[in-house]
């Protein structure tokens, strides 16, 4: 059986969200929403919020060129080396600078400094969850849907 898990993170892959505002949307979340568990993270630097076997392609937010797998490996493996403390890379199909928390992934995916994760959420996390979430934090947020 897959497990499917919503995270819920900040836009911005370098904001970092106080560890008691992360521990409140934590709360809430257990409160309103029926879930096997909901898991916190906060890192120094950003780390990438994959969306498991979901991801199927990439492509460029300039150009719209479909990204080799191949390609972002290798700019993955090179911006681990600095813990993704650097994000921009040169895309392949354009030869522009982007980050690479922009780059258009199918499913969403993206990088972030702290996360909430609900696990095997019993009901759609909607909107309005989302929304709860982004006001207590304070900072425009994104949503990473992932099955493992």
């Amino acid at each position: 059986m897959s497990d499917c898990i919503v995270k819920i993170l900040p836009a911005d892959p370098f904001c970092r969200v106080p560890v008691w505002v992360l521990q409140d949307a934590k709360t809430f979340l257990e409160t309103h929403l029926r879930c096997d568990f909901v898991e916190m993270e906060a890192n120094d630097t950003p780390v990438f919020v994959d969306c498991g076997a979901n991801l199927e392609r990439i492509s460029c937010p300039l150009c719209g060129a479909e990204i080799d797998f191949a390609w972002w490996g290798e700019v993955m493996d090179s911006a681990s080396e600095n813990a993704f403390a650097v994000l921009d890379a040169e895309t392949p199909c354009c030869q522009k600078k982007v980050s690479l928390n922009d780059l258009n992934y199918d499913f969403p995916c993206g990088f972030a400094c702290c996360f909430v994760s609900i696990f095997n959420p019993e009901q759609d996390v909607d909107d309005k969850l989302i929304g709860a979430v982004r006001d207590i934090w304070g900072v425009n947020v994104r949503v990473v849907k992932a099955h493992l």
